[in-house]
């Protein structure tokens, strides 16, 4: 291979891995801001009464409910927002045929939890984790723009 195609091919190589970076921590940034917006507000939304239908196989701590919100039956398995995972919760060991409090989004009734709220430590720590990919990402495609320019130019380093 050429080394100036080579070191095109590099570059591009370099530009898909920092783009990447940059969009994958754009979209989990959207995640985590969206989640935990949502894991604050099911610590208002109303309680209705369920009941368990059965416990997912291979899934710890995954149940099968069902409830019903404004007049609809509605079915679930989220026992509660992704943020929710990060907090210290008391594991109850539901069996078919019991009785759970669940919480019910009312704007997507058919969106509810088990159980409300989620750890405000875990967001700051994702947040941050997300933006420092948007960071790098984009600091590394300007990088290697900067470089192709600068080789374009014959490698003379030329002031803005």
């Amino acid at each position: 291979m050429a080394p100036e195609l080579k070191k095109k091919s590099d570059i591009s190589i370099v530009l898909i891995v920092f783009t990447a970076l940059a969009v994958i921590g754009v979209a989990c940034g959207g995640f985590v801001v969206r989640d935990y917006a949502r894991a604050r507000a099911s610590l208002a939304w109303p309680a209705v009464d369920g009941i368990v239908l059965s416990r997912l196989d291979g899934e710890a701590g995954h149940l099968r409910y069902v409830y019903s919100f404004d007049g609809r039956s509605h079915e679930a398995v989220r026992t509660r927002n992704f943020m929710g995972w990060f907090m210290r919760v008391e594991a109850d060991d539901y069996r078919p045929g019991e009785s759970v409090i669940v919480y019910v989004d009312p704007e997507e009734p058919s969106y509810s939890v088990l159980y409300p709220g989620g750890s405000s430590v875990a967001f700051v720590i994702l947040s941050l984790l997300s933006g420092a990919s948007v960071f790098f990402g984009v600091g590394g495609v300007v990088w290697a723009l900067s470089r192709t320019r600068e080789e374009a130019l014959g490698g003379a380093s030329h002031a803005f």
